[in-house]
C-alpha cells in the first residue's frame, strides 16, 4: 500500500500515516476526530453566550458531544482493541473512513439543527460499527475479558436510546413521555457508562503493572473465572439499567442512588483503586480520579436531586471526559512506540487534568450564582476546549509513528 504514504516514507522505509490506519490502528483517525468535534461542541457555548449565536444550544451541545466526540473516541479505543484481543482480522481503511465520515456527517446535522436526522445517521453508524466487529467473531482465537459484557450493553444502550428518540421525533409512535427520557438516559449516559465500567476494570491494573493477575488464556473456550467475573458484570449492568427506568419515572434520587451503588460494588470488587505501586504513573493516577469522579456526581445527585443537571457534570467532565483523554493517551504511547512514558509523570497530561478541574467546578457553580450561570456556561466551555486542544497538540504528532519505534 505504498500509494497511502508519503514521499518521505518511502525513502527512509517507515509507513507513512494513511498506511499506518490502514493496518488497522482507527485510534490515529478517530481520536484526533474526536477532539476536534468535543471542541466544536463545547464552542457553542461562547458562540451563544457572547451574542454570536441565535439560538440555545443545550440539546445540540449535548448531541455533539456524545454522538461526535465520546462516539469517535469510543470507536477508536474498541475498533483498535478488540481485533487485537480477540486475534481477529483488523478493521480496514474504507471501514474506518467510513465511520469517520458518519460520524462527521452526524454533528452536520445536529449543527443544521436537523436532530430527527442526525439522530438517524448516529444510529446508522453505530450499526455499521458493531456488525464489522460482530462479522469478525467467528474468526476469533480468543475472549474478550469478562467486563466487556458491559461494553456490549452500553453499545446496546445506543442503539436502543437513539431508537427510541428517532421513533419520537419522527411521529411513527406515540412515545410516553417518560419512554423519551429513558432514551435519553440511554443515549446520554449509559452508552459511555457501562463501557467506561467494562474498560476500566480492563485497563487500570495494567496502570498498575499487575495485568498478569487479571490476563485470561487464549482460547475460544471459557477460562476457569470468566464467568463469574462476566456474572458480576451483568448483574451491576442491570443494576445501571434498572436505575435509568427509575429516573425516567421521576424517581431520580433513587435512580442516582442505585446507580452509585452498583458502580462502586464493580469498581471495588474488579478495579483495584488502593494499589501502592502505582507510584508517580500520571495515567494511572489521572485514571483513579476519572474512574472517583463518576459515582461521586451520581452520589451528589441522590443528595441533592433538584441540582442534577449540574452534578451530572461532574460525571461527564471530570469522569467521562477526562478518562477519555487518559485511556485514549495509554492507547497513543502503547501503538506509537512511546512506552517508556506510559509510567512516566506527564506534565502535559497534568495540565490537561487541572483544565478540566477548573471547567468542572466552574460549570457546577452555576447554581449557587444564578446571576452569571450564562457567563460560567461559556468559561467551562472555553477552558475543556483549552484542555482538550492541548491534548490533541501533543498527541496528533506522535500518531505518524509505528508502533515498534523507540
Amino acid at each position: 500500500m505504498k500509494e497511502l504514504g508519503t514521499v518521505s516514507s518511502i525513502k527512509t522505509g517507515k509507513p507513512g500515516y494513511w498506511e499506518l490506519v490502514a493496518s488497522g490502528d482507527p485510534f490515529r483517525l478517530l481520536f484526533p476526530l474526536g477532539a476536534i468535534l468535543g471542541i466544536l461542541g463545547v464552542s457553542l457555548w461562547p458562540w451563544y453566550v457572547f451574542g454570536q449565536g441565535a439560538w440555545y444550544p443545550g440539546q445540540t451541545h449535548a448531541r455533539i458531544m456524545t454522538q461526535g466526540f465520546l462516539a469517535a473516541f469510543a470507536t477508536g479505543f474498541l475498533g483498535t482493541a478488540l481485533p487485537r484481543a480477540l486475534q481477529v482480522p483488523r478493521l480496514l481503511l474504507g471501514e474506518i473512513l467510513t465511520v469517520a465520515a458518519g460520524l462527521s456527517l452526524v454533528v452536520g446535522l445536529q449543527l443544521s439543527r436537523q436532530m430527527l436526522y442526525g439522530d438517524t445517521a448516529f444510529l446508522v453508524v453505530m450499526i455499521f460499527f458493531l456488525s464489522r466487529v460482530i462479522l469478525r467473531l467467528p474468526t476469533r482465537v480468543g475472549n474478550p475479558p469478562p467486563g466487556f459484557v458491559l461494553v456490549g450493553m452500553g453499545m446496546l444502550c445506543a442503539l436502543v436510546g437513539t431508537s427510541i428518540l428517532v421513533l419520537a421525533q419522527s411521529g411513527l409512535l406515540d412515545v410516553p413521555g417518560w419512554v423519551a427520557r429513558l432514551g435519553l438516559l440511554f443515549l446520554y449516559q449509559g452508552f459511555l457508562l457501562l463501557p467506561v465500567m467494562g474498560i476500566g476494570a480492563f485497563l487500570l491494573p495494567r496502570f498498575f503493572q499487575n495485568a498478569e493477575e487479571r490476563d485470561f488464556p487464549m482460547s475460544r473456550e471459557l477460562p476457569p473465572g470468566w464467568g463469574t467475573g462476566a456474572a458480576l458484570a451483568l448483574a451491576c449492568g442491570v443494576a445501571i439499567l434498572a436505575s435509568f427506568f427509575l429516573e425516567a419515572r421521576g424517581e431520580t434520587r433513587w435512580g442516582a442512588t442505585l446507580r452509585t451503588v452498583a458502580i462502586v460494588a464493580y469498581f471495588v470488587r474488579e478495579v483495584p483503586f488502593f494499589q501502592k505501586s502505582w507510584g508517580r504513573c500520571t495515567l494511572g493516577w489521572g485514571m483513579r480520579v476519572a474512574l472517583t469522579s463518576v459515582p461521586l456526581g451520581y452520589l451528589l445527585i441522590a443528595l441533592w436531586p433538584g441540582w442534577a443537571l449540574s452534578f451530572l457534570h461532574v460525571v461527564y467532565i471530570s469522569g467521562f471526559s477526562l478518562l477519555v483523554f487518559f485511556v485514549a493517551s495509554r492507547v497513543v504511547l502503547g501503538h506509537c512506540g512511546r512506552e517508556q512514558m506510559i509510567f512516566a509523570p506527564l506534565r502535559w497530561l497534568l495540565i490537561v487534568s487541572v483544565l478540566l478541574a477548573i471547567a468542572v467546578f466552574t460549570r457546577v457553580s452555576t447554581d449557587w450564582m444564578p446571576a452569571l450561570r450564562m457567563r460560567h456556561y461559556a468559561y467551562a466551555a472555553i477552558t475543556w476546549a483549552i484542555g482538550a486542544f492541548l491534548w490533541f497538540a501533543y498527541v496528533v504528532p506522535l500518531l505518524r509513528h509505528p508502533e515498534e519505534e523507540g
